[in-house]
C-alpha cells in the first residue's frame, strides 16, 4: 500500500471510530444538562447547547456543525453584547474593586444593591411572565440517570437564562441583566488580584482563570413559601462542574424582611455537603434583599438556602473557565466518557476541522 493510500485508510479509520464515539455521546437519550450536574446534591446545570439537538437519529457530521454553528452564533451574540455594554458603561452596573479584594483574601464577596430597584422590580415581572408561561420546571437534584426529584433536600423550581435562550420571549429588563453579568465576568477573568499566591513567599502558586463567556450558566430560582436547598458544593472533582470557577447569586426580593427567611447560609468548616464530626459550625448567612449579589469561589463555599417562610427569588450562575485536555482525561478515567464527550462539545471544542473530517 502507498503511503497516501495508508494514510487515506488511517484517516477512513479514524473517522468510523470518531464516528461511533459521537453517536454514542450525542444521541442518547440523556439530557445534557443533566450531565453537567456535579454531584447528588448539587444543583442540575444548564448546558450551552440547545436541547433540540439532541436526536436519537443525529448523524455525525451533521450533529457536529450544529454544535459548531451554535457555538458561532453564540459567539457573536456575546460580541454583540459587548459592544452595546461598552456603548452604554454609563447604565450598565460594575463589580467594586473592593468586591474583587474580598474575594480573593475570603472566597466570598458581598455587594448590597448592585442591581438598581427599577431592574430588580423588571426581572420579577419577567419571572412572573415566564412562570405563567410555563417556562420554569421543578428543581432536580443529582446527575445521569440519578436526576431526579427529592424534596428532602430542595423544593423550588427554576428556568435557565442566557443571550441565547429563551428567544421565544425576549425581555428588555433580562437583556440589562446580561450587560450587568458579562461586566461582572469580564472583570473576575483572568484578574491577576485573583491569582492564588504563597502566603509566605508571595510565589504564584496558580493564575487566576480565564473564564470561557459561552460556558456561562445562568438561572432564575424561585422557591415558593416553605422552599429551601440544603447543603451543597458548586464544584466537584472529577464531574464536569470542576469548570466551575465563581459562583453568583442576584437577590430580586423586594421588601425583604427577616421574618421572610431563606437565607443564604454559607459554611467555613473543613466538610464539604456535611458537617464533619466532631467539629463546630462555622457559617455566615447573607440576607437575600433585592439587588445583592453574592460571589464566591465554587470549589471552597458549601452553602444553603435555609427554609423559606415567603417566596424568594435570585438568579442564580456559574462563571466557567475553558476546558483543558487534563479535564477530560480525568473524567475519562473516572470512567465518565458521556460526561467528557459532552464537555467536549458543549466546551466549543468541536472545530471546522473535524467537522470536516467526518463530512
Amino acid at each position: 500500500m502507498t503511503m497516501k493510500g495508508e494514510h487515506q485508510s488511517q484517516r477512513s479509520t479514524t473517522t468510523a471510530a470518531l464516528a461511533v464515539a459521537i453517536c454514542t455521546l450525542f444521541c442518547a437519550h440523556v439530557p445534557i444538562a443533566n450531565a453537567f450536574s456535579p454531584s447528588s446534591r448539587a444543583p442540575a446545570v444548564s448546558s450551552t447547547l440547545p436541547t433540540p439537538l439532541i436526536s436519537a437519529s443525529c448523524k455525525p457530521a451533521a450533529y457536529l456543525s450544529s454544535v459548531y454553528e451554535y457555538h458561532r452564533d453564540a459567539t457573536a451574540l456575546q460580541s454583540t453584547a459587548t459592544d452595546t455594554s461598552a456603548a452604554s458603561s454609563t447604565s450598565v452596573p460594575r463589580l467594586p474593586s473592593s468586591a474583587i479584594v474580598d474575594l480573593s483574601a475570603k472566597g466570598y464577596a458581598i455587594i448590597p444593591n448592585f442591581l438598581p430597584p427599577d431592574l430588580v422590580s423588571d426581572l420579577n415581572a419577567d419571572v412572573s411572565s415566564l412562570r405563567s408561561g410555563s417556562k420554569f420546571n421543578v428543581a432536580r437534584i443529582g446527575q445521569d440517570a440519578t436526576n431526579k426529584l427529592n424534596t428532602d433536600i430542595r423544593v423550588a423550581e427554576t428556568c435557565f437564562v442566557g443571550r441565547t435562550k429563551l428567544q421565544d420571549c425576549p425581555d428588555a429588563a433580562r437583556e440589562r441583566l446580561y450587560d450587568a453579568l458579562d461586566g461582572v465576568r469580564n472583570d473576575l477573568s483572568g484578574n491577576s488580584v485573583l491569582d492564588d499566591k504563597s502566603s509566605s513567599t508571595g510565589e504564584l502558586i496558580k493564575a487566576a482563570p480565564a473564564l470561557d463567556s459561552t460556558l456561562s450558566e445562568l438561572l432564575y430560582a424561585y422557591y415558593p413559601q416553605g422552599g429551601f436547598y440544603r447543603r451543597h458544593r458548586d464544584a466537584i472533582s472529577g464531574s464536569a462542574s470542576v469548570l466551575r470557577s465563581y459562583s453568583l447569586l442576584l437577590y430580586l426580593n423586594e421588601n425583604w424582611t427577616p421574618e421572610d427567611e431563606g437565607q443564604l447560609r454559607m459554611h467555613f468548616d473543613s466538610g464539604g455537603d456535611f458537617l464533619p464530626e466532631g467539629e463546630g459550625p462555622n457559617y455566615i448567612d447573607v440576607e437575600p434583599r433585592g439587588g445583592t449579589l453574592v460571589l464566591f469561589k465554587s470549589d471552597q463555599v458549601p452553602h444553603e438556602v435555609l427554609d423559606t417562610k415567603a417566596q424568594r427569588l435570585a438568579v442564580v450562575g456559574w462563571y466557567n473557565r475553558a476546558v483543558s485536555a487534563a479535564d477530560i482525561g480525568e473524567l475519562a478515567s473516572n470512567e465518565d466518557k458521556m460526561r467528557a464527550g459532552m464537555l467536549l462539545a458543549a466546551a466549543g471544542l468541536v472545530t471546522v476541522g473535524l467537522v470536516s473530517l467526518l463530512t
